[in-house]
Order: structure tokens, then sequence, then C-alpha cells
């Protein structure tokens, strides 16, 4: 660590994030040269550099928690969300499959150490990150990883159509009370990461990634992947994206006439409840009973209750079951339920991720302004929030949806589960919410334009939905740059407004299965920055597409695809949009592309798929 001299500050006014945010950078940085830098250390971060390093690559990666993992471990989801298509004929990356099965080896080999039913697999998040890290670990001690954790990417330097530096803020805690375990929620720290100088709580060392000196010089001297969860760098980065409800489109039979850049899904501060052998004494939150709270908890359907939502995500648990019979002392419940802890209010002053517009009015899209592009207030609401939910599941005695429909319900005190927090809890946090929010929805690139998608190449809902329309072709739609697999429903955790109605833009009727589909290739390259990969949630598709393409296993395969073209570019010193350019008679790039990814044993297409048969098409 060193200490920052020599800079001048910039100073905004108040805005949309308020006033502090320094424009200038201190001239003292460390620089650290990368064949392939990845933003973002959650799963589709993880798979791209665990194949890149497997195929001999340099690889930097920063994460803004200190667990990797993203979904599984620091935003807490560890049920995965599978489809039996794949989980049942193996049809997953190699690196997601590995990581399944290290996970069941921690437990002993218990299929699913939860015995929970949304899943066939429910574990701890530190186990997620444990796991992740393991398979990580020989190239961390080799120096071939370099993983730098509580950073942040700052600004980008751009010049023609490449990143040519990465600036990043690296977070270095000044006491004890601050480590990992020690501090408070997100919200209270988030903007001091962005910071260029210290703070009470945090040294600062800033870091400049760059391409090594060997490839200095090159069509391609290094790849950048952009595997955040809110697509942080396509703002920075200038490149063309969408963000929230798309509008009305005739590739989209359920779209609406509205576009609407607020309405992104409900994002989740998770947490997790064990069942306690004596009765717990619950303390109500001074905020429980402010209108955007309290009213908004329910069971959702007469058919759920407490037993139901403790034993669906269950990450601990000694019986099989449904409800409350199945419930062990010491069993331990990971929540993340749609009308409990979701976060999903929104509009122009509630939104988490910032629209363009709103960027450009706080200052953040000018020099060294950046400030993680979220509106704290959001996180701050959100994890609020989570922990009143807390207290409703054990304590609450109304239900937002039920006591619609019967004004006499009143719900049941369940005193026998404590909220679990502190260093050696799942989550691995002083408040027991997870490090990081689930974030269902990201900004989203636009990919090139083409003759056939001359507004940019997007996967359209009418590419992979088994819903009944005109475009409705019996099949998903075959790419012939498939680079990937997967398949989930098309799943909403709808936008709300404060009076807790869905606006007019929503995509809630979009809900339905999907087929199995494919990743292709162009939905990774954005429009005009040539070096730079989309590796996670953000890659090209519609806001309907994306609710199906957000899930663990779907991520992870992104971030392969990521990984192997970074290296398949530098090996052959090409940008990777020049993959895409060789005329589909005579395909030489792209086929070595798709045989590099398959040989290390990663699918890219179902077995049997062929444009006339349909066996290998069942959306089950």
């Amino acid at each position: 660590m060193f200490t920052l001299k020599g800079w001048s500050c910039g100073i905004l006014g108040a805005g949309i994030l308020g006033a502090g945010a320094a424009l200038a950078q201190p001239v003292s940085a460390t620089r650290i040269p990368c064949e392939i830098f990845i933003a973002g250390g959650g799963l589709g971060g993880v798979a791209a550099a665990y194949e890149a390093l497997q195929l001999g690559r340099q690889v930097c990666m920063t994460e803004i928690t200190d667990w990797i993992g993203g979904q599984v471990s620091a935003q807490g989801v560890s049920a995965l969300d599978e489809r039996p298509l794949q989980r049942e004929n193996e049809i997953f990356p190699r690196g997601y499959r590995e990581f399944r099965r290290r996970v069941r080896e921690k437990y002993g080999g218990d299929p699913n150490p939860g015995k929970c039913w949304v899943s066939v697999l429910c574990f701890s998040p530190q186990v997620g990150h444990q796991v992740l890290r393991e398979m990580l670990d020989p190239y961390l001690q080799s120096g071939q990883l370099r993983l730098f954790t509580e950073t942040v990417v700052k600004d980008l330097e751009i010049e023609g159509y490449q990143i040519r530096r990465v600036v990043a803020i690296r977070n270095l805690p000044k006491h004890a009370g601050v480590a990992p375990e020690q501090r408070g929620d997100l919200s209270s720290y988030f903007l001091d990461f962005y910071r260029w100088e210290p703070t009470k709580d945090w040294d600062k060392e800033i870091l400049h990634f760059e391409p090594p000196p060997e490839r200095q010089g090159k069509t391609l001297p290094w790849i950048v992947i952009d595997a955040t969860e809110t697509g942080e760098l396509l703002p920075l980065a200038r490149v063309p994206y969408r963000l929230g409800t798309d509008g009305e489109s005739r590739w989209e039979p359920s779209s609406k006439p509205y576009r609407d850049p607020y309405c992104t899904q409900g994002f989740t501060y998770t947490f997790v409840i064990e069942r306690s052998a004596v009765p717990q004494v619950p303390i109500k939150p001074e905020f429980y009973d402010d209108p955007l709270h309290g009213p908004y908890y329910s069971f959702e359907h007469p058919r759920f209750n407490f037993g139901r939502v403790f034993t669906y995500r269950r990450i601990w648990g000694q019986v099989f079951g449904f409800g409350e019979e199945a419930i062990r002392v010491g069993d331990q419940s990971m929540q993340n339920w749609t009308w409990g802890n979701d976060w999903r209010i929104t509009g122009p002053e509630m939104n988490l991720i910032l629209t363009h517009e709103q960027l450009q009015a706080s200052g953040q899209l000018q020099p060294g302004g950046w400030m993680g592009g979220l509106r704290v207030e959001a996180l701050r609401r959100a994890e609020q929030h989570a922990k009143g939910f807390f207290y409703w599941l054990v304590a609450g005695r109304t239900d937002f949806l039920l006591q619609q429909a019967d004004p006499n319900f009143q719900k049941d005190f369940y005193l026998r589960y404590r909220y679990l927090k502190g260093p050696n809890s799942p989550m691995g946090t002083a408040s027991g919410l997870s490090k990081y929010p689930y974030i269902r929805e990201s900004r989203r690139i636009i990919g090139r334009p083409s003759v056939s998608y001359p507004g940019g190449f997007t996967i359209y809902e009418s590419d992979i939905t088994t819903r009944e329309s005109e475009l409705n072709r019996g099949r998903p739609f075959i790419f012939y740059d498939s680079v990937g697999v997967g398949q989930y429903p098309i799943d909403f955790h709808e936008c709300l407004l404060p009076d807790f109605s869905l606006p007019p833009s929503h995509n809630q009727d979009a809900q339905a299965p999907s087929y199995p589909y494919q990743i292709p290739l162009r939905a990774l390259i954005p429009q005009r920055i040539d070096n730079l990969l989309a590796g996670s949630k953000n890659i090209a598709t519609s806001r309907i597409a994306s609710a199906s393409y957000r899930v663990h296993p779907v991520e992870w395969a992104i971030g392969t695809a990521a990984g192997h073209t970074a290296h398949f570019a530098l090996a052959r010193d090409l940008v990777p949009a020049e993959i895409l350019r060789e005329p589909l008679s005579n395909l030489q790039l792209l086929p070595a592309l798709q045989a590099q990814i398959q040989s290390l044993g990663n699918p890219i297409q179902f077995p049997g798929t062929t444009i006339t048969a349909t066996d290998w098409a069942q959306s089950r």
C-alpha cells in the first residue's frame, strides 16, 4: 500500500447521489498487466476465469465483496435454479458440474444438504464461496490469476475502439470494525468504495490494469469482460445498452407499448433463519410500519404457510418435507421470497440502477466521476425491507394478499426461530444480510447491427418461449453461432409502484415456460468497443428473454463462453467481432471456436438439435 499524493478534487453538486464525488484521479497508481481483465467475481466472472485459466491465460479479476460466486455466495441465493432436461442429462458446462460435485462433497456426498424443495441442491452461501475459491486456488497460488476483492472499477481509458486501461480502487480496511464480518450494511459504505480519497474507514490503492508489455502493439492487446451484476462497465465504455422494459415489438408477443427504464426486476437481500430449541424474542424494527414495508408482506397464496416457506429454500435440513412437521432444531433456511424480502418498488425517485440520464445528471459519466451507478437509498430500503420480513415471518399477524380475500385472516406466531448473523453465519456478515443483493436484471448490451438485426442483435422472447403466437415454431430458434446452452422459465419478480400495483409497462404477463435454448456469440459482443465482452446477465437479450437467462447455470454458461472467446481471439490476435464477419458459406473461425468450447466439456447445443425435429425441444 502507498500514500496518495498530489491530486486535485472536483466536487459534484447535490444530485441523485448527493455531494462529494471526486473527479480527478491520484497521480500514483500500481500498474498490473493481464491478458484478460474481468470486472465482477460472480458466477459469470468465475466461469470466464476458470476456462481462460485452464487455457493458459493470465487473468485479473476484481470483485466488490470479499467473496466470489455472486448468486451462490455473496448474494446468498445458494439454491440452484435448474431444469430437469439439463440436470438429468448433465447438459451443463464442465466447471458448473465440478462446482456442484464439490459442494456435495463438502457435505459428505449428501445430494441435497438443505432438503429443500425449490431445487435438488441447496447449501450454505459460505460453502459456495469456499468451493469456488478452492477451484481457483491453484491459479492464485501460481500467480496466473490475480484476484482483487473489495475492489471496484472507477474509470476506463479508451483509445479509438478499444479499452486501453481499467482504473480501479482497492479498498483496504483501516480497523477491525470494517472487516467483512464486522462492518455495517452495504448501503453504509457503498459510496466510500468509489471515492478516490481515503475515508475514516478505508485506505485506498489505485490500480491500473493494462495489457502485458509483450502484447503492446498487437491488434488485440487484451480483452476486458464485464461480469458485474449491473453491467457497470457499459455506461463507462459508452456502448449502447438497454435498461428496463423495451416497449412493443413484433418479436415479443407479450411486450407492452411502453418503454420504462425504471422498471427492472425486484432485487433481494437474502438472510438465513434457524429453528431453535427455545422461543426467541423478536424485536420490531422501527421502520416496520412504514407504508412501503409493513403492508407488503404475504405468504402469497392460501396453500403457502410458514412451514412451506421455511422448507422452500432450506440450506441445512435433516428430514425432507414441505411443512412444519419436517423442520428440526438446527435446520436453516435462506429467505428469498417474492412477497417477502424482494424490494420491487421503483420509479424515477426510487429505482436502483440509474438510467443514462440520471448518471449524466449526477456527474457519474464525467471523467473519474463514476460512483457505482446505483441509488444508495434503494439499497438502504431493501436492507430494511429484508429485516422487516424476518420480523413479519415470526411475529407478524397481517398478510397483504390473503387479507384482500379474507379480511379476518390472521397469521400465526412462529417464535422458535432465530435470525443468523456474525462471522460464522451462512452469510458471514454482522447484519446477517447477504453481502450484496441478489440482482435479477442488469443493463443489457445491444449487439452489433446486421441485415437481420438492423437495430442491433438481440435474443427475443419468441426465440425461446413456448407461448402460442404467430412466431411459435414448436422449438426454439437455432443460432448458428451458439457458444452455450440453457433453459429456465421466463420468470419475473416484477417491479411495483409505491401502492404495490403493477405499472402499465410491466412484463408480468410474459411469465411462461421456455424451450431449451442457446447462447449466441453475437449476444456477448457489444457495439463500438472491440475488446469488450459481456460475461453475465448483461448480454444482448430483450428484457423478457433476460428473465430466463439470469439463473445460475445459464450465467455460468455465459461466463464460460466469454472466457473461451477471449482466449480464442487473443491466440489469433483478432477482435471477437471478426469471428462473425466470415461469410456463412465459408465459416472457419466460428467452427474452430465452437470446437474449442466443446473439447473442454462445454455443450453448445442440446443432444438431437435439428431444424426439423422437435423431440429435443420439450419445454419440460
